[in-house]
């Protein structure tokens, strides 16, 4: 048995995923013991980062019986498809679960699927695994309220391995005491399961013996669990170096500063503290009471022993308006609180009250994943868009960031770039210095990367030819995002035009969960990008960029980035030494937040250049891995 579990897409290849397959490790952990079978998780650098026809040929040569997923919104529409083409060439069941898996969900039915999994997956597991007719039902939930939890962490049991990321979930409880209309939390399951204090404790240890950076307590609220303050202390017995850094969620109202003192004293350097609105109609909506003068109580007993607290707002929900949530804004902003702040849209969410009522609370929403709130009754379409702009007005700062620019082309061998995935060679960026014939691309598009970049060189400038090798590659990997890089083209490239000829599936999930990039919904998948010196070209738009090359025989200057400040960025594709080179990086540095965005042509150059500006939302052990090969249509 093979279980897999797909990663949220993104534009830029090598940023952190967090695509930690926690629900297969525990099924796994779960089924040990049954005689005559073996399961597999598939291995995480691969599920995060390799493209459709890659993940589809890994699993056929595995050849599973059965095939489980893990599905959340971000990855329904994608497990579907691969399922499908997998079936077409294997003999295999598969099996459906994870928190979009609800009764509610019409996207996620499909006679492709053999076995649906409502809510907590391990006793319908082991109950699969042994139990031949249990398959004939389609659909199963475990109602039995058995908790799982004391078998202990996945992790210290030898079912999952901390990975490249050195980033590692902790479950503490399952279930939710509280009832927010917009969360599924308290769906899951009706009561509270809580792991005991020794297997928490045993996780922990694991991650110090590990050297993990960052443990994340997988709880929809820490506070709820009974015992915390003597819990707190054990971790601060174990964990007395302050590393790892423990992060989690939890109600701001329910801390105070014995409590906000015993979570710095265990490691505690973040929470998530909720707050979504101060509208009290709103609050009243979606069932979350909250009592404003302790909330800001709790946060600031955090603030003061120095963890930092990441504060959510919503705007769209039921009972509140444009006008409510701008006086949430004001209530943010005047109590300092926006620091570390995320500002998203109401999402209707399978599964949860606000979905079942929202044709009773006259909620509009995309039928698609995320399941974007469009309209209501108290925010019209325009008031969405409206809503966003005002928190980003108010806060100066960008709450759903644009992809960032990483367009470095060049490694020492030259050709294009590859990455090694689970021991696959696989396609990062293809290079078209020259025409290549299409069958040679339609075999490199049974390789590549999730995201991935085609760069058209200035010789390679017809545009039959471009369309048809996007639409090759897309037509085979129709869920990868693609970023389309122009090297020195004599002319504006036809955006729409390449757009068409592209096969990429639609909606594609960045084209909702980017929705707000800009004021009207469209493509949000494919990224365009100009890299130019004429300053007679300009390409400007949704899903564009310009970006100057730089070529000259110096490097810049701080004046010849004011200059070019009005572009999306600078590209230094330098013959200069490498060291030279490195010393004017450091040089910049310091600089780099206040000049416009910097890359380097040469892939060592750019991938150091990310280690220094941004190695925290980077994997930067994946990025060294870049290698460049001239062909590898035989690899």
């Amino acid at each position: 048995m093979l279980l897999i579990q797909l990663p949220v897409p993104r534009l830029n290849f090598g940023l952190r995923t967090g695509n930690i397959p926690l629900g297969g490790a525990c099924l796994k952990q779960a089924a040990a013991g049954i005689p005559d079978l073996r399961v597999d998780i598939l291995p995480e650098s691969l599920a995060s980062h390799a493209g459709d026809q890659v993940l589809i040929k890994a699993v056929t040569e595995y050849h599973p019986d059965i095939l489980g997923f893990t599905v959340f919104s971000w990855n329904l529409a994608r497990s579907l498809y691969l399922a499908e083409k997998i079936k077409e060439k294997i003999q295999t069941r598969i099996i459906f679960g994870g928190p979009e898996i609800t009764p509610d969900n019409e996207l996620a039915r499909s006679p492709i699927v053999d076995v649906y999994v409502y809510g907590e997956g391990e006793g319908v597991f082991r109950r699969l695994l042994t139990d031949e007719a249990l398959w004939k039902k389609g659909r199963v939930e475990d109602r039995s309220g058995i908790s799982y939890l004391g078998l202990g962490s996945p992790y210290v049991n030898g079912f999952l391995e901390t990975g490249a990321e050195n980033f590692m979930l902790v479950e503490t409880q399952r279930g939710c005491p509280y009832r927010c209309g917009f969360c599924y939390y308290h769906k899951s399951r009706k009561t509270l399961s809580m792991a005991e204090d020794g297997i928490v404790l045993d996780g922990i240890a694991h991650a110090l013996d590990q050297g993990v950076e960052e443990v994340y307590l997988l709880d929809p609220s820490l506070n709820s669990r009974p015992g915390l303050p003597a819990l707190l202390e054990k971790i601060a017995g174990l964990n007395r170096s302050g590393k790892p850094a423990f992060t989690s969620e939890i109600r701001a109202e329910s801390v105070d500063d014995n409590m906000a003192e015993l979570f710095r004293k265990a490691g505690f350097t973040g929470f998530e503290v909720g707050l979504q609105s101060t509208n009290p109609s709103a609050l009243k909506q979606m069932n979350r009471p909250t009592r404003l003068p302790v909330f800001l109580s709790g946060v600031k007993a955090l603030q003061a022993q120095g963890i930092v607290p990441t504060v959510d707002l919503i705007f769209g929900l039921p009972g509140d308006t444009l006008e409510g949530f701008g006086r949430t804004l004001d209530f943010v902003h005047a109590h300092g609180l926006y620091d570390h702040l995320q500002v998203f849209p109401l999402l209707v969410l399978p599964g949860t009250a606000f979905r079942k009522k929202s044709r009773e609370l006259g909620l509009n929403y995309d039928p698609h994943p995320p399941y974007t709130l469009i309209s209501s009754p108290g925010f019209s379409s325009q008031d969405m868009v409206r809503a966003l702009d005002l928190a980003e007005e108010k806060f100066d700062t960008g709450f759903i960031p644009f992809p960032d620019l990483e367009v470095s082309f060049k490694s020492e061998k030259g050709g294009d770039l590859y990455i090694s995935l689970d021991g696959r060679p696989c396609l990062a960026k293809l290079v078209l210095e020259d025409r290549r014939d299409l069958l040679e691309i339609q075999a490199l598009a049974r390789q590549i990367t999730s995201p991935f970049q085609v760069f058209f060189g200035p010789a390679v400038r017809d545009k039959a030819y471009q369309k048809a090798v996007l639409a090759c590659i897309s037509g085979q990997n129709p869920f990868v995002p693609v970023e389309v890089v122009f090297l020195e083209p004599e002319e504006i490239p036809n955006t729409g035009d390449l757009l068409a000829a592209m096969a990429i599936k639609r909606p594609h999930f960045l084209d909702q969960d980017l929705r707000y990039l800009y004021p009207e919904p469209g493509n949000r998948a494919v990224q365009f990008t100009m890299i130019t010196k004429n300053s007679d070209l300009c390409f400007e738009g949704e899903m564009r960029r310009q970006v100057f090359l730089w070529d000259r025989a110096g490097l810049p200057e701080d004046s010849d980035f004011k200059d070019l400040a009005h572009l999306d960025g600078v590209l230094i594709n330098s013959f200069l030494p490498f060291d030279r080179q490195k010393k004017f990086q450091d040089r910049i540095i310091p600089l780099h937040e206040d000049i416009l965005p910097v890359n380097f042509a040469d892939v060592r150059l750019q991938t150091r250049w990310i280690q220094e500006t941004g190695s925290e939302r980077y994997n930067i052990s994946l990025l060294r891995g870049f290698f460049g090969l001239r062909s590898c249509m035989g690899c």
